[in-house]
């Protein structure tokens, strides 16, 4: 007796084939006829579990800020003896080198160009990552490194502003340009009390943008 395909199963393969496309040659470029090929299944058996490349791309980038989300409790798990505020200044510099979280800025920047796409990552990036944020500033409130009333509403704008805003790809802009956004951000969350931007993490940030514009 045959056995009866896995639903489960099928959607994560769609999910798992579909997010290397969107890696490779980006989401426009990306075609469903591309993904019916790479799966090697019928059109009308993928829109059965999705009904537009937008559905399958989301279900990606919810598959990867769980990725993400899993590497940063992980990375939390190996700071202890640390406060607060050395731990969120120590994931802010992981986050910028991180190949984990590189693949997902490279996919939300393929959708740049498609503001309801983009939309549904900053939904999913706020929904797995700020919470694990707001956690530790509010540890941070606790220990006495960090000061701010508002540890949800920071989670909020600092992941807003460091995965999107700061993102030449979605925001273009030169060197130039994305160093003034990070000291604003690092203006910004120190006059919010939950000073983590070092002048460290600027300089980095502009040696990279300036050896990438040589």
């Amino acid at each position: 007796m045959p056995r009866k395909n896995n639903p489960k199963q099928t959607i994560e393969n769609i999910v798992s084939v579909s997010s290397k496309l969107f890696i490779e040659k980006g989401y426009d470029k990306t075609s469903m006829q591309d993904i019916v090929n790479a799966l090697g299944m019928s059109k009308g058996a993928i829109f059965y579990h999705f009904d537009s490349k937008e559905a399958i791309f989301n279900a990606v980038m919810e598959k990867e800020f769980e990725r993400v989300a899993e590497t940063v409790s992980g990375w939390l798990m190996d700071m202890q003896g640390l406060t607060a505020k050395e731990k969120l200044s120590r994931l802010l510099k992981l986050n910028l080198t991180d190949e984990t979280v590189n693949e997902s800025s490279t996919m939300i920047a393929s959708v740049a160009g498609s503001p309801q796409v983009i939309l549904g990552s900053i939904q999913n990036s706020l929904e797995k990552l700020a919470p694990i944020i707001a956690a530790v500033i509010r540890e941070g409130i606790e220990d006495g490194s960090i000061t701010t009333e508002f540890p949800d509403e920071c989670a909020d704008v600092f992941l807003l502003m460091l995965n999107f805003w700061c993102d030449t790809d979605v925001f273009p802009g030169d060197s130039e340009v994305v160093v003034k956004r990070f000291r604003f951000l690092q203006h910004m969350m120190k006059q919010l009390g939950v000073d983590i931007v070092e002048d460290e993490i600027i300089e980095a940030v502009a040696s990279f943008y300036q050896k990438g514009s040589m």
